[in-house]
This record gives C-alpha cells, sequence and structure tokens, in this order.
C-alpha cells in the first residue's frame, strides 16, 4: 500500500487516504492505456480484462462488505473479486453478467476472441466468456470450481459451496441465500454434502504434491483462521507475531 506524494495529498482528508490515492493513480494509468491504443487506432482490436487477484488483505484496511474472511483463504472475502471486460465493438456496455466465472476464463476466452483454435492435446481449465457477454448464452460458464491450498480447500457446485480443512471438517453454505457464508447446511443436506464431496475428492486425486509450502509459522496461523471462521468467531490472531503475543497472554 504505497501511493504519490501528491495524490496523497489530493485525499488527505479521506477516511482511507492511501488506497484512495492509489485508485486515483489507476485510473490515470488506464486512461493513459485507453488513450494510447486510440492514438494507434487498435482500440476496437483490443480485448481488456481487469481484475484483482485476490480479495482485500486484513491489516491494510480492506473491507469485504458483507463477504467472510479476506485474502489467503477459501471464504468469499478471499475468492469474490471485480472482474471488467471491456470490448466496444463485440462486447455492450453498461451490462453486468452474474455468471459463475474464474479467472481460468481468460486464457480460453482470448483464444476465442482471436480466432485461435486450442490444440486437441491441451487441457484448459477454462471457459471462453464471449457467448455469455454477447448474451449468446445465459446461465453459468461453470457448473463447478475448486481451490485448494495446501490443508484448506473449498468447492463450487452451481450456488453451495464446500469450505474443508484437513482434520476438522467441513461445512457447506447457500451462497444464494447465505453469501455471507454463516449458515451451516452439512448437516441438514447430506445428500449435497456428499455429492460436493465426491466431486471435490475426484478432482483433488489429480494434482501433484505442492512444490513448496508457506512454513510451520504462517500454516499454523491460516489453519487457525479458517477454523475460527468455519465456527462464525473472528480470528484470534492473523499473523505469527500475533500468534506469538496470544501464545504468551494465554500462557500468563
Amino acid at each position: 500500500m504505497e501511493a504519490k506524494e501528491e495524490h496523497l495529498e489530493k485525499f488527505k482528508n479521506h477516511p482511507r487516504q492511501i488506497l484512495a490515492a492509489m485508485t486515483w493513480s489507476l485510473d490515470e494509468n488506464v486512461g493513459k492505456l485507453t488513450r494510447k491504443l486510440d492514438e494507434f487506432g487498435i482500440r476496437d482490436n483490443t480485448l481488456i480484462y481487469f481484475l484483482s487477484d485476490n480479495g482485500g488483505a486484513h491489516n491494510n484496511s480492506s473491507s469485504s462488505g458483507p463477504l467472510k474472511g479476506w485474502k489467503g483463504n477459501e471464504f468469499e472475502g478471499g475468492h469474490r473479486v471485480p472482474f471488467v471486460v471491456s470490448w466496444p465493438p463485440e462486447i455492450e456496455a453498461n451490462q453486468t453478467f452474474n455468471g459463475l466465472s474464474s479467472s481460468l476464463d481468460i486464457f480460453k476466452t482470448s483464444l476465442a476472441a482471436a480466432k485461435i483454435e486450442s490444440k486437441s492435446d491441451m487441457i484448459l481449465d477454462g471457459k471462453n466468456l464471449l457467448p455469455y457477454l454477447k448474451n449468446q448464452k445465459q446461465g453459468n460458464p461453470h457448473k463447478e470450481l475448486y481451490w485448494k491450498k495446501l490443508d484448506e480447500s473449498a468447492a463450487r457446485l452451481n450456488n453451495y459451496k464446500l469450505i474443508s480443512l484437513n482434520g476438522f471438517g467441513s461445512v457447506l453454505y447457500d451462497l444464494e441465500s447465505d453469501l455471507s457464508e454463516t449458515i451451516d447446511l452439512s448437516g441438514k443436506d447430506s445428500i449435497k454434502f456428499k455429492e460436493i464431496s465426491e466431486n471435490y475428492h475426484r478432482w483433488e486425486a489429480e494434482l501433484i504434491d505442492p512444490l513448496w509450502r508457506e512454513g510451520e509459522e504462517w500454516e499454523s496461523v491460516t489453519y487457525h483462521i479458517h477454523k475460527r471462521l468455519m465456527q462464525n468467531k473472528e480470528a484470534l490472531y492473523k499473523s505469527p507475531s500475533q500468534n506469538k503475543r496470544y501464545k504468551k497472554k494465554i500462557s500468563n
């Protein structure tokens, strides 16, 4: 989180000064980019994607609104991000598409936009979003999506989402009626719970072992955060340094 001095001054009275200044600078540079594309006469032949790589972090004044969690975990606050697509002659402006999509879709969408056929031996997880963005198709590009980071994992099947923590258990949410992920349906909808769990384990069986880990200090913190959030409780610590202070406090 850093910004130019002149932009910090411009937003000196803003409650989120640094973020506001950074956003202003970002907006300026997106403008520079699009003006240069216009100058070269290639704006109409350029497909632009704009998205965040993850949800907001817990330590920089980010707000996830109604979403649970933040950067680095499997809840919607860590997954659900802004995703904007612009291609003036092909995609109508000022519309919203709510189908289940992913950054995985960028590559396949780009191939389709460039009219490049993918090789038959290429296994691509993404979907071509163009038919949905052009209103030629409705619904969800993906029926299911999966995530895994060491001991934590998540699986989507339409509106249902399963979050699991190795050695602790799993919770099931219906995001259509419970976007904040607070009502665990794992004990109420055993059929859906079993279906998503089995789907996830089939996907997981195809994964290679992690090539690197985060280290015991961070992994124990991440485990603690997921466990607390799965119980609808606030995390007691969010970093190794906070964990050390917490342990020292309870030992005294």
